[in-house]
């Protein structure tokens, strides 16, 4: 089976099963939000912002090395056995002793048993570390999805179950450990790792020096994803963190599942290309394409049909939420497209330029963002993130263009092709909002900006995207199954038109 044969399975097995977790997840979640406080969401994010902090750390990159090196010995499973051990194992003393600080810095000491009960965390990345590299490195995507959307079924209902019997912020933590551990347990039961630790490293100073420099990548990208949460906690109080942690929920909604996806396929099928000494600019740039021409549209539908959809799914109470949800969706485009170049740079082996990539971002976002919050509110953090994340984007999109050798004006218009239709559709819906006013119903309205926001979207894409709608339609039909000429050879380089 060719590369892309194997991406397009891959993908229809993960897009199957992460709509079916999703309707379930978030059926789930839309009834939760409404039992729950705001506060409860707002101590839950402070540990949950911590917690993630320190995971990044537990699995050390250490997967992302099996999977991009050509050959691994047992004995160097061994050593990143032993490795994940001592790792997981500090993390969790540290923990335990930084809980009362994080608490005194956060002024909230209902944190400290949700940080202990987190733990577990930690546990489960020892245990599935291995067995997923070895089914990501075999591109076992099928087992792979039919295990998260086993998790995410189980964290769905235990967090309900909770929440219908009054257990508040706890059921929001009971239902991400009921995840951990299905998804751990899952893992080993399809890919068992029977193997003994070993705690000299010696044979796999290549691997963990590769793993430490992906970490170093996933924490400089979670202190950027996470510096507003940190600031916020810090300057306003749980409610208000609270509105604006389930206005980045929402926000966030398509982008946490789209992105890991592709990310998720990306990588593998990227290291296999260049094992073969093949070119990865072509595919580079149709992915590329592909996620801008679905997210533009997204994102920018959800901007600006909040002031009617956060009314009608999560009540009155949270009306504040309309503000930073109609703000946030409109850079995460942007974002999304820098994600999709860190698999990319790491399988080329330049997992140091995707570093210095989000160092860029975090030097100028994080000072814009507090800022931002100290002086305005959700309402500054919000537009810091609306003027920074599109001037960090041009400067990580030229170094992309400049170290992984990417054709410079037709990636520059396969980002402004789609941002045209979609601020043409975006005018287009405030322009029925104001029209029409509160002469009809909310959800009639909602519909109405919706089948407006379709249409004119593709009607200008038609025009201007027509390539990026073909490859769409293209592979629409491929995760259907319907039957396409097979593609062994890359697509076209569109440096060549």
């Amino acid at each position: 089976m060719s590369i892309t044969a194997r991406v397009i399975h891959s993908l229809k097995w993960l897009t199957f099963t992460k709509f079916l977790a999703q309707l379930l997840r978030w059926t789930a979640t839309f009834i939760v939000i409404r039992l729950l406080m705001p506060e409860d969401y707002g101590i839950y994010a402070m540990a949950d912002v911590v917690m993630y902090f320190f995971a990044l750390f537990s699995g050390a990159g250490l997967a992302s090395a099996l999977i991009q090196v050509r050959n691994f010995s047992k004995i160097q499973m061994r050593q990143v056995f032993g490795l994940l051990i001592i790792i997981n194992a500090t993390l969790t003393l540290a923990v335990i002793l930084l809980a009362p600080w994080i608490a005194d810095f956060y002024q909230e000491e209902r944190i400290i048993p949700v940080l202990y009960a987190l733990l577990i965390g930690f546990l489960t990345v020892t245990i599935e570390t291995l067995p997923t590299a070895m089914l990501e490195r075999k591109m076992r995507f099928k087992a792979l999805s039919l295990i998260e959307l086993a998790a995410a079924t189980t964290s769905a209902v235990v967090t309900l179950v909770l929440a219908l019997s009054d257990f508040g912020v706890w059921s929001l933590v009971f239902g991400h450990l009921s995840e951990l551990l299905m998804r751990a347990g899952l893992k080993f039961a399809v890919h068992p790792v029977m193997i003994l630790p070993q705690f000299r490293f010696g044979k796999s100073i290549h691997l963990i020096t590769f793993g430490g420099i992906k970490t170093l990548t996933f924490l400089a990208w979670f202190v950027l994803v996470s510096i507003d949460t940190i600031i916020g906690g810090r300057l306003w109080d749980t409610e208000m963190l609270g509105i604006y942690a389930v206005a980045l929920q929402l926000s966030y909604i398509p982008m946490n599942k789209l992105v890991p996806l592709v990310k998720q396929v990306a990588f593998p099928a990227y290291a296999k290309i260049h094992q073969t000494n093949s070119d990865m600019v072509p595919y580079i740039m149709k992915a590329n394409g592909l996620i801008l021409i679905m997210a533009f549209p997204i994102f920018f539908g959800f901007a600006a049909t909040a002031s009617s959809l956060v009314p009608l799914l999560l009540g009155e109470k949270w009306l504040a939420v309309i503000l930073p949800a109609s703000l946030i969706p409109l850079i995460l485009p942007f974002r999304a497209s820098q994600e999709l170049m860190d698999p990319a740079f790491e399988a080329s082996g330049r997992p140091l330029d995707a570093f210095k990539n989000w160092l860029i971002v975090l030097s100028i976002l994080a000072p814009m963002l507090y800022i931002g919050a100290y002086s305005g509110g959700i309402s500054g953090m919000c537009w810091a993130w609306v003027i920074g994340i599109p001037l960090t984007y041009i400067i990580t999109s030229w170094r992309a263009i400049k170290y992984l050798q990417l054709p410079c004006l037709p990636y520059i218009g396969a980002v402004l092709r789609p941002l045209c239709a979609a601020a043409v559709m975006f005018s287009a819906i405030h322009l029925l909002r104001y029209l029409v006013g509160e002469t009809v119903p909310l959800a009639i309205l909602l519909v109405l900006e919706i089948l407006l926001g379709v249409t004119t979207f593709l009607a200008v894409a038609w025009l201007l995207c027509r390539q990026e709608l073909f490859h769409l339609f293209e592979l629409g039909k491929r995760l259907k199954g319907e039957k396409t000429p097979e593609q062994t050879t890359p697509p076209e380089n569109p440096a060549r038109g």
